[in-house]
């Protein structure tokens, strides 16, 4: 098991103040980034706020172990905290991070030999805010989408739910698997494609569904 560490608690960043949203709320992510590698704290406060409960319910994708998860994701910020000043620009850092975590879990989950996520990873459940979207469907309705969502390979679940409900791009989603962007964007149009068959009697509504359809 990792061993517990906590970010405030670090001698390297003891004497950060919390900060608000606003210093950084109007600026994009590079000008963000761009800070936090020149070695600017606050920014690595803002980042960290911003993202660690976004980066949990993600991890949350590949193990049910929260404790793991959560200390995956302090070892995260240790990790760029020690190398920021060998970093480059990031496209985008929430999915800069996305890859970092994903890659951390995985490497760990498979040294314990316990990579399982394959089957079960990425899911859709149905949530109670999905049933004001159409108010022609009933709960057998959304069962039967729930079904052929999670029916998808779990490489177009994945990329589902990263275009969809995490609103990343297809080269952002491209540097978190792993994959070029135009392979990406096949996985998606795949996907769609063979929902768009499967459900062609909700084909309203199914746009609407995949925003809401995410488990974490």
């Amino acid at each position: 098991m990792k061993s517990q560490k906590v970010i405030h608690n670090s001698p390297k960043i003891k004497k950060l103040e919390p900060v608000g949203f606003d210093q950084f709320s109007e600026k994009d992510e590079h000008y963000v980034w761009e800070r936090f590698i020149k070695g600017d704290n606050q920014s690595l406060i803002y980042i960290y706020r911003k993202y660690a409960d976004i980066l949990y319910r993600y991890g949350r994708q590949f193990t049910g172990r929260s404790e793991f998860i959560r200390d995956c994701i302090q070892e995260l910020f240790y990790d760029l905290i020690d190398r920021r000043s060998k970093l480059s620009s990031a496209r985008s850092i929430k999915g800069y991070l996305f890859a970092a975590l994903k890659r951390m879990i995985l490497r760990d989950i498979k040294k314990e030999e316990r990579l399982q996520f394959e089957e079960d990873g990425f899911s859709f459940s149905l949530v109670e805010s999905s049933l004001s979207i159409n108010p022609g469907l009933d709960i057998a309705d959304y069962a039967i989408i729930q079904k052929k969502l999670n029916g998808l390979p779990v490489s177009q679940r994945e990329v589902i739910l990263l275009h969809f409900y995490e609103g990343l791009s297809y080269a952002e989603i491209a540097d978190i698997m792993n994959i070029k962007v135009r392979s990406a964007r096949a996985l998606t149009y795949r996907a769609l494609d063979s929902l768009e068959k499967e459900l062609s009697p909700f084909k309203g509504s199914l746009f609407m569904l995949l925003i809401h359809f995410a488990q974490y």
